[in-house]
């Protein structure tokens, strides 16, 4: 099945030590959490979604006698939606550093929402002594980088998580992969999955030079990393030029110097979103006025009472 749905199928093995092919090392000691978390009695297990199980495999590793039950759980689950992207990207020698981004395109709350960072090896042909053959195992868990607790919750937020791991001189490098999910760990949903072979990443997404870690736009020529407000967004891919976006600047415009123009139509600004909730997202953080927290017909007043005292 994993040939068959390359781009909607991805797996993880988790292998204990009392059932591991002879002479290979396929148990990690993150095995026993990975294994509570979803209450893993009897194996084989397999845990679909993070939510879907099936426990048992079949006489002599003859899986084919239950692959229809695999084949209709996936049907039931691929296609569903979700509001994450993952992208991965990143660069790899004997050690290898990565960048896992989470992208929305609409908005879920973000309560126990994990981002879970693995390393995986596809691809070990052995020999499984309990079944009497060998056996292609794919996706072997080698090491769980990273738990993180995921801030965004909005449509158009997007978060980046990154760090660096070793090559181990026992894997084979050119099977090695990355695999992120987007996971929440009171219901063990998993909204999205992605996997990338570390040769396959690419350190310079838009080919400007700077690698991606350091790079303050990632997806856009930037050679310069030209950043006017010093908020480590570059200018091409920043909408809010903080230096502008002050408090009480609504609609963002400036005097003939370049500075943040503050009057009456900053005042109406604020009152159209009192009255229809809609707005940019570079307003959002300057609304709040009078710094209590909330944005009310108050805020109007305090924006109106520091216009007049600036004209005295």
């Amino acid at each position: 099945m994993l040939d068959q749905y390359p781009e909607t199928l991805v797996n993880i093995e988790w292998h204990s030590s009392s059932f591991t092919p002879g002479n290979i090392d396929f148990d990690i000691p993150e095995y026993s959490t990975r294994a509570a978390m979803y209450g893993v009695g009897g194996i084989p297990h397999t845990q679909w979604n993070g939510v879907q199980e099936t426990v048992g495999g079949y006489p002599n590793g003859n899986w084919e006698a239950i692959i229809g039950q695999f084949q209709s759980i996936y049907n039931s689950m691929v296609g569903n939606d979700t509001p994450y992207e993952i992208d991965i990207n990143g660069y790899a020698s004997s050690q290898v550093s990565y960048d896992v981004t989470v992208s929305m395109d609409a908005d879920m709350t973000n309560a126990n929402q994990k981002v879970d960072i693995f390393v995986v090896e596809d691809n070990i042909w052995s020999y499984w002594q309990g079944a009497g053959s060998y056996h292609n195992a794919r996706n072997v868990a080698r090491d769980w980088l990273a738990t993180e607790d995921l801030a965004i919750s909005m449509q158009g937020e997007s978060q980046t998580f990154s760090g660096t791991f070793d090559l181990s001189e026992d894997w084979n490098p050119d099977s090695i992969k990355i695999i992120a999910t987007v996971q929440n760990y009171s219901t063990k949903q998993i909204y999205q999955v992605k996997q990338v072979n570390i040769n396959d990443m690419d350190p310079d997404i838009d080919d400007d030079g700077i690698m991606n870690g350091d790079d303050n736009c990632v997806d856009i020529y930037n050679p310069n990393q030209e950043d006017i407000d010093n908020d480590q967004i570059g200018d091409l891919c920043d909408p809010c030029n903080n230096l502008v976006y002050v408090l009480g600047n609504m609609n963002g415009d400036t005097d003939p110097d370049g500075m943040p123009l503050i009057d009456l139509m900053d005042v109406l600004t604020l009152l159209d979103y009192l009255i229809t909730e809609e707005f940019y997202e570079c307003q959002g953080p300057i609304m709040n006025i009078n710094g209590d927290a909330h944005v009310n017909i108050v805020d109007a007043i305090t924006l109106v009472q520091l216009i007049m005292n600036s004209n005295d």
